[in-house]
């Protein structure tokens, strides 16, 4: 009973003394509720994501079964199918790729735009399409017409009811689609989209045998309960076995590519907002170190009375759980409205035709882990309580004397462990989000190093401001003197604010810097003289008339390139088959269909390092392959290696291995074969040149002309879609890691709150001595000012220090520095301090020092 009592009484007495410092607590619980609500709004939309996904999943579909690959479907592949139908399963066909679309305009410039080819009278199996104006689409689309998306009209200046030309055919536009139900699972997004029968792309002419265009089967199967009934079990092995290099999804995963790159980025979200929530944690312990600060005659006073030392550590316990928990609870609503953002920010990626569910499930785990690391982060100025003496109340007036370096470090030795405490938890609860305690470890060594280095820089910031203030010989106004002093005035903490807010923009700028530096590093990979303009779908018909196109052109900037692509796939070696060796990563693109070329005599750019190249003319079949491929498979020079296209299997002896001694103009290949060896097999013609912006217009106009099967790809377009992909993943990082700034700002807010009655008294004292109000107000912000710039800069340096090593240790890139984004960041940075200082300082100069001295 005795112990119920005292923890009723801690509970009353903590309870009455939050109560009484609400104002200063405000900002604790706004940094914990920015922290938690980043993270349940994260976790929150990914569950609800899913689950949308898992409840949605025959629409997004639009079938019960798909199958998705890059090639045609093989006799075997087509029988499989066939025997499904026979057994009462519906089959449609999808084709998508990319093509050149003309307007018919003399002088329009054709656009490059993706295909995408159905049948009208079967697809969707679920779902539907929405077309304006509003029409089915079976009774819309036909052989002569074509539906698309809404941003293609503008582009080619046309209406519905304009004629276009497809390929070598015209087609009428019936509508634009407004919403098709497979849109998110579809592929060769590159340009406008373009809906098309398949009756329709026959007429093209853009499908020719071995033409590379993605091909999705969509299966509806007969109901459950039907003598017909198809065990989808049964039927996945199945198809895996028959469709090896295809992606097969059924109604109960969805899309996995979807799922993974969801699951990959909740994961990275949510460590961004455990970092949000740890700056909130220090937000939480900073109150409560201040709030003890002022408390100090009360600590003693109840010592005095007989309270141990444990007691009072219960009373500031709940006091902190009590922020932390009333933070978590805020931090709920923070969370819902965050979730509600998410969709608007993945608009371009994803279509959401209502708002997502909101889980309860996970604003109770963000709840419970923004307590847990409030408690956590409050454990270094609880243990302080210890050192607190009843006779404090009765030498406060007294000068301190500083103790021996042996006594600081034993006293230290409680909080150190306390940090290493705070630090393990941190990383099993970053390894529980991340489910994994290998990212965990990373995690938080991250954050260690990043707050050690903070830390030192704010320590040797405050040394040299105090410095500047009492030794230089320098004249500095009121306004500076006074505010430079206030960053090491008691109680200020100005090193955990700087801290917070450092982390905040180190995170944050990281992000963006890294992302610009990947774009730069994309565009000038190319050497100088690469080609800017590719010419794809180039046929054995066509071939000689567009080389002799290509040579006639003026201008060039280098000698243009047309080589043969073929598709194979390496089946053994020496009979060993490659599908049974242990490839992991990016290594097992070695066991799919590749594209591959010839080539009768040695390439000037290639030198071979074991076995040597085979005559021209050579009348057996003949292959080389690239170092990292043969390296990767164990390849040795006349080893044999038996390969498969369709249409047949083949077998050719290695000769040589191979490195490139320079960076080619033509396309980057590991494999090539004598002429002979590929001869028969479906080929399809890649050209290259490299024109000046002004002439590639023109020259998609003149090949469209005499070629329209030919697709002419300007790479500033594909750089321009990169780009925007990249920029958009970015912003909903950017956003999220966002909430660490913010609740860095909080913080600073919560330490002037915090120091709100020694800044009242000091302003009182300044205002008795002449001081006015425009002083008064520059001297606060100068110490805002300060805080923002240093902890903009630091984060800003640091920043800059983590995307260099990123890009020349790991990507093995080139990395340069962007002062433009720093010296923005770091303005920004100080107006936002500016701003939150001033927040939290607005009613400390309407105070009259008569009101404050009368207390004295």
């Amino acid at each position: 009973m005795r112990f119920v009592a005292s923890w009723k009484l801690a509970w009353r007495v903590a309870r009455r003394e939050a109560r009484a410092s609400a104002p200063k607590f405000l900002f604790a619980v706004l940094g914990v509720a920015t922290g938690v609500g980043a993270l349940t709004g994260v976790r929150g939309f990914a569950d609800a994501f899913q689950e949308e996904l898992r409840r949605q999943a025959r629409t997004l579909m639009a079938a019960d079964v798909s199958i998705r690959q890059f090639t045609d479907l093989s006799p075997d592949q087509q029988k499989c199918i066939d025997g499904y139908v026979r057994r009462g399963a519906q089959v449609t066909r999808i084709s998508e790729t990319v093509s050149m679309l003309g307007s018919g305009q003399p002088d329009g410039v054709p656009t490059l735009v993706s295909v995408k080819a159905v049948d009208p009278a079967a697809y969707p199996f679920y779902g539907r399409v929405t077309l304006d104006p509003d029409r089915r689409l079976k009774d819309a689309l036909d052989a002569r017409s074509v539906a698309v998306s809404d941003d293609l009209p503008i582009r080619l200046n046309v209406q519905t009811g304009s004629m276009v030309k497809l390929g070598v055919a015209e087609f009428r536009i019936v509508g634009t689609v407004a919403s098709e139900p497979d849109r998110m699972t579809g592929s060769l997004n590159l340009g406008p989209r373009l809906l098309i029968s398949r009756e329709g792309l026959e007429r093209t002419g853009l499908m020719t045998f071995g033409s590379r265009a993605s091909h999705r089967i969509l299966f509806k199967l007969p109901p459950a309960g039907t003598p017909r009934v198809i065990d989808l079990d049964t039927m996945r092995s199945e198809l895996k076995r028959v469709f090896p290099e295809a992606m097969v999804a059924d109604y109960r995963e969805s899309h996995p590519i979807i799922r993974r790159a969801l699951e990959r980025s909740t994961t990275f979200l949510s460590l961004v907002s455990l970092i949000a929530l740890v700056v909130g944690a220090l937000g939480v312990a900073t109150a409560i170190h201040a709030h003890m600060q002022q408390r100090l005659d009360s600590i003693a006073i109840m010592k005095c009375l007989g309270a141990r030392s444990s007691q009072i550590v219960t009373i500031y316990s709940l006091q902190a759980a009590l922020l932390g928990l009333t933070g978590g609870v805020a931090g709920m609503g923070v969370g819902f409205a965050v979730q509600r953002a998410m969709p608007r920010l993945l608009a371009k990626f994803f279509l959401f035709d209502h708002a997502l569910s909101w889980s309860p499930a996970f604003a109770v785990q963000g709840v419970g882990v923004g307590l847990l690391v409030s408690l956590l982060f409050t454990i270094p100025p609880l243990l302080s309580i210890r050192q607190i003496k009843p006779a404090a109340i009765f030498r406060r007036e007294m000068a301190e004397v500083r103790a021996p370096l042996r006594v600081r470090i034993q006293r230290s030795l409680p909080a150190l462990a306390a940090g290493l405490v705070i630090l393990g938890c941190v990383g099993l609860i970053a390894g529980w989000l991340a489910e994994s305690l290998k990212m965990g470890a990373y995690f938080v060594g991250g954050i260690a190093v990043s707050l050690l280095l903070l830390a030192a820089v704010a320590w040797a910031l405050l040394r040299g401001l105090r410095w500047l203030v009492q030794k230089t010989p320098v004249r500095w106004s009121v306004e500076w003197r006074q505010g430079m002093a206030n960053l090491y005035r008691p109680g200020n903490h100005a090193p955990s604010v700087l801290v917070a807010l450092g982390i905040g923009v180190t995170f944050t700028l990281s992000v963006y810097l890294l992302q610009k530096s990947l774009l730069q590093e994309v565009a000038s990979a190319a050497p100088p003289g690469a080609p800017n303009v590719i010419l794809i779908n180039i046929t054995d018909r066509e071939r000689d008339g567009v080389q002799k196109l290509l040579e006639g052109l003026h201008g060039l900037k280098t000698k243009p390139v047309v080589e043969p692509l073929v598709a194979v796939r390496l089946e053994t070696i020496n009979g060993r088959p490659v599908k049974d060796l242990d490839l992991k990563g990016f290594e097992r693109r070695y066991q799919s269909t590749r594209q591959v070329t010839w080539a009768e005599k040695p390439p000037e750019d290639l030198l071979a390092r074991q076995g040597g190249w085979w005559k021209p003319g050579a009348a057996e079949p003949q292959v080389a392959v690239a170092e990292d491929m043969a390296a990767t498979l164990k390849l040795k020079p006349g080893m044999k290696l038996k390969w498969s296209a369709i249409g047949r299997e083949f077998e050719t002896p290695l000769s040589a291995v191979f490195r490139q001694r320079a960076v080619r103009t033509g396309p980057q290949m590991d494999v090539l074969f004598n002429q002979v060896a590929l001869a028969g097999l479906p080929v399809q013609y890649l050209g290259l040149i490299r024109l000046s912006g002004k002439q590639i217009g023109q020259f998609q106009r003149q090949v469209y002309q005499a070629y329209p099967t030919v697709t002419v790809i300007n790479t500033a377009d594909v750089m321009l879609l990169v780009q925007q992909v990249v920029d958009q993943v970015s912003l909903v990082v950017r956003f999220i890691a966002g909430f660490a700034i913010l609740a860095g700002a909080v913080i600073l807010a919560s330490t002037v709150a915090g120091t709100r009655f020694r800044r009242i008294r000091e302003t009182a004292v300044l205002k008795t001595l002449g001081a006015k109000r425009f002083t008064l107000a520059g001297i606060f912000s100068v110490e805002f000012l300060i805080l923002g710039l240093v902890a903009g800069a630091m984060g800003s340096a640091l920043a800059t220090a983590f995307t260099r090593v990123l890009m020349t240790r790991l990507l093995d890139a080139e990395f340069h520095v962007e002062w433009a984004p720093l010296l923005l960041t770091t303005a920004m940075t100080a107006l936002l301090a500016v701003a939150a200082g001033w927040i939290a300082s607005l009613r400390i100069l309407s105070q009259k020092p008569l009101e404050v001295l009368r207390d004295e």
